[in-house]
């Protein structure tokens, strides 16, 4: 047997088909191309049967098409990982990562080579990979249309229609114009009318899929303007599926006339029907049929993964874009659990770890640097770079300038610009699709995924420099608990993401003693992780009660029929028996935020800063083995939520470490007798509150905390204030502070008996520990510290480099660890740090070599 390829060292070609092709008069066995089409050059080599071989008989493994494949994969996969690794420090989305990666095994760099062509990468493997590839883009647009809630552009602002629409209609003209103009200049194939229409419709439209993923890899994606583009983006896209029918339509008329043409339609109608009356039915029932808090039957998984690849045929034989399939399959699975988060869990890695590095192999081996010549330049290279150039600069100019006439404040304008310009992943899909279409040939081909790569690369950074997610959070103003008058109504914002912690932030929650003169304003929102969603969703449960009614009644009317807001959420109903116990000192108001858990942070900081809370109130975080999954994380990756909070909070923060002493029926039936009568109550059991002043900013504000406990009847409080011998290490400023706050406490306090006050001096953090320590004879149920600011450093000397858990501080942490052998609970207090430092890099004449280096040795996703 023999094996064909080319070998023409003057351009390289992507082999798309092998034996005969239509229009060709080739032999079988010959190497076509579906752009040049013309009879290539040919070696012959040796092609093994399929049998066992050695090394040490003298066999090469490269003469086996299966092992060849193997060693492919390895190098494509292995190259796109080490350019992402290069890269990391330049903040690149793994989306120019990946494009490089697979252009390094292309002609640009080490395709140019013969050798490695001829025993590496040749036409047959080429082709498998190339089929791989293609599967992998399917898949990768089937999974984000599924994450997409096409519901929402019904809730889009007016605002963001407009700025969608003027962001497509201006470059659409501009594009065409400068097309018409050079049409003269192109080539047959792209001087037709519907060639230059997908060009420009292609590069007035931004994907969402390109939006949501680079956002994804940059953490922007519940930012503000994150949202606001992933608005603007999926209006355009809604309208772009639309538009891909058009140019088909264009397409067939071109080639087939209106027999074509009406084929075709219909065609697509049928097709569309059978999707919205059939398909999305089976989801429907499939979602009925999956039991509360279970992933979906794998059953079923298999069957939609299956319809993947029949829809990408059925379109491909209609004559519809071979990616229409996926993205209209995709759009009708219901988005978030049951469904879409199971798809996601069961097949999001191998697709994008492993099918879509043969996707960019395929991008890289189509893309050739070597075609930037004179003789191409002038019929197929020009005409294209300067519709590309006036595409992104018309794009730029007409959202940033939409964005800005709606009042969007300038910066946002022009990281919205930029970021409507990202290319990606369904762009090359496209061009791709160029080349089956003819509109373009491999050299257009290189022009608009360079183009892709340039703009991507270079937008990315810019809009890293131009907008930091966490500047809104920043406030001048002081909201702290010290700064809340007395006897007035404080807001907090508590946060919990299962029912486990929620019932111990409760129990503080009734100890911090809210009455009808200083109640309490909680807003509670409850986490939850992005799953099966593109987009991440904040819901007002107290706004969206008419909505959910209304589908509670469809529900009556439909029993089949599941939705998500008929699931039972034992947080929710939690909040809600809260509120009702305590209708006469607290109000509460419920909030549901899906959202990745590195940016669940942003919505608790964005919550806390519109309602003006005093403090955010946190259950302490530790990933830990789950009792039923011994091999498997609890809470994995909510460390960093608490960790965010604190770094980035508009207020004050306490986290409350539960111990469970607290959480008892005694305390429950005391906390329902004190806001009952006063003559009626009994006293059940006294608590014993304890307070480890230690100075500083958080210290004071601890203090003040506690103050607010001590009204409690049922509560006698300890503070301990710690006091450096000599005054050695003490900052004047810091001990004006806390002298005038525990002066105040101590004169407030003097005549209630369940309050006492000590001072302890020490010389450095050993004495001090053994002070904290002597005190656990006195078993108190509750230790209340600061964080860490303002500490004199000397009182700690010697504690820090013990200290593991940085979220509680040095003394939180020493006092929750198990070597102290307390019971009690702890709770941590950080006051706010108003004014906080601006963004990093150079737009604040900052730079640091170490941050720079840092993305080394940190993941990226």
């Amino acid at each position: 047997m023999v094996r064909h390829f080319p070998i023409n060292d003057d351009q390289s070609v992507l082999p798309t088909h092998f034996g005969f092709w239509p229009g060709n008069s080739t032999t079988p066995g010959e190497v076509t191309s579906r752009v040049f089409s013309p009879k290539l050059p040919v070696v012959c080599r040796q092609l093994h049967s399929k049998q066992p071989f050695g090394m040490f008989k003298g066999e090469n493994a490269m003469n086996y098409a299966f092992s060849t494949f193997l060693i492919e994969a390895i190098i494509i996969i292995f190259c796109i990982k080490f350019v992402s690794f290069v890269l990391r420090p330049l903040r690149q989305p793994r989306i120019v990562s990946e494009i490089i990666g697979g252009m390094m095994i292309g002609p640009s760099m080490l395709g140019g080579s013969r050798n490695f062509n001829y025993y590496l990468f040749p036409p047959i493997a080429n082709y498998i990979c190339a089929n791989i590839g293609l599967m992998g883009f399917f898949y990768f647009l089937f999974l984000t249309a599924a994450k997409t809630d096409v519901a929402s552009i019904g809730r889009a602002p007016r605002k963001h229609k407009y700025i969608a629409a003027i962001g497509v209609i201006v470059p659409i003209i501009c594009v065409g114009a400068v097309g018409m103009a050079m049409r003269d200049k192109m080539d047959e194939n792209l001087k037709k009318l519907s060639s230059i229409g997908g060009i420009m419709f292609a590069l007035a439209f931004t994907s969402f899929p390109v939006i949501y993923s680079v956002l994804r890899d940059m953490n922007l994606l519940n930012s503000e303007v994150g949202k606001f583009a992933m608005s603007v983006a999926l209006l355009g896209d809604m309208a772009g599926v639309y538009v891909i029918v058009i140019f088909e339509a264009m397409t067939q008329a071109d080639g087939g006339g209106a027999y074509a043409l009406f084929w075709f339609l219909v065609s697509v109608v049928i097709f569309a029907a059978f999707m919205l009356l059939v398909v999305r039915r089976a989801f429907d029932w499939i979602v009925a049929q999956t039991p509360e808090g279970t992933l979906v039957n794998q059953n079923y998984i298999v069957m939609i993964l299956m319809g993947v690849l029949a829809s990408c045929f059925l379109t491909d034989m209609f004559g519809l874009s071979i990616a229409v399939g996926p993205i209209w399959l995709g759009l009708l699975v219901p988005h978030g659990p049951p469904l879409g988060s199971t798809l996601a869990v069961r097949s999001e890695t191998f697709i994008y770890e492993f099918l879509m590095p043969f996707s960019y192999a395929l991008v890289g081996q189509g893309t050739n640097i070597h075609y930037f010549r004179d003789e191409t330049w002038r019929d197929q290279l020009s005409p294209l770079f300067y519709m590309t150039l006036v595409g992104f600069i018309t794009k730029f100019l007409s959202t940033a300038a939409a964005a800005l006439f709606f009042k969007v404040p300038a910066r946002d304008s022009l990281t919205l610009g930029l970021m409507m310009n990202l290319r990606g992943q369904m762009d090359i899909l496209v061009y791709l699709h160029w080349i089956d279409k003819r509109i373009v040939g491999f050299p257009g081909f290189t022009v608009m995924v360079l183009h892709s790569v340039v703009v991507t690369a270079v937008s990315t950074p810019l809009i890293s420099f131009l907008y930091d997610p966490t500047r809104p959070y920043r406030s001048s103003k002081h909201r702290t608990i010290q700064h809340t008058p007395q006897n007035t109504e404080m807001g907090l914002v508590l946060a919990v993401s299962n029912h486990e912690t929620l019932s111990g932030l409760i129990t503080f929650l009734d100890f911090a003693y809210p009455t009808k003169s200083s109640p309490l304003s909680i807003f509670a929102v409850q986490l939850v992780e992005l799953a099966g969603r593109a987009t991440p969703l904040f819901i007002d449960h107290e706004q969206r009660r008419e909505e959910d009614e209304e589908e509670y009644e469809e529900e009556e009317e439909d029993p089949d029929r599941t939705t998500q807001s008929g699931r039972i959420d034992q947080v929710q109903s939690a909040f809600k028996l809260y509120q009702e116990k305590r209708d006469e000192c607290v109000s509460l108001r419920a909030y549901t935020a899906h959202a990745p858990k590195r940016l669940m942070y942003q919505d608790i900081c964005e919550l806390a800063l519109a309602k003006k809370a005093a403090f955010i109130l946190l259950p302490y975080q530790k990933e830990r083995l789950e009792d039923a999954a011994p091999t498997e994380l609890r809470d994995s990756g909510m460390l960093s939520v608490n960790a965010d909070v604190l770094e980035h909070t508009p207020c004050s923060v306490c986290i409350y470490f539960d111990k469970g002493r607290l959480k008892n029926a005694v305390v429950r039936l005391s906390m329902d007798l004190q806001h009952s009568t006063n003559s009626s109550r009994m006293r059940q059991e006294t608590y014993r509150f304890v307070v480890l002043f230690l100075g500083g900013a958080d210290n004071r504000e601890a203090l003040h905390l506690a103050d607010r406990m001590s009204t409690n009847p049922d509560v006698t409080l300890t503070v301990i204030r710690f006091l450096a011998f000599n005054h050695e290490g003490e900052d004047e400023r810091e001990k004006k502070l806390d002298d005038g706050v525990v002066t105040w406490f101590w004169v407030k306090n003097e005549g209630n008996d369940r309050v006492s006050y000590k001072e302890v001096v020490v010389k450095n953090g050993a004495e001090t520990l053994a002070a904290i320590q002597a005190m656990n004879v006195n078993d108190y149920d509750l230790w209340i510290t600061g964080r860490r600011e303002g500490i004199n450093p000397k009182i700690l000397e010697g504690l820090s480099t013990w200290s593991e858990d940085h979220q509680l501080g040095v003394i939180g942490d020493t006092v929750a660890g198990s070597v102290f052998a307390s019971e009690g609970s702890v709770l941590v207090v950080q006051q706010q740090v108003r004014n906080q430092k601006g963004g990093d890099g150079f737009l604040n004449g900052k730079f640091d070599y170490k941050s720079f280096l840092s993305p080394w040795s940190h993941s990226h996703n």
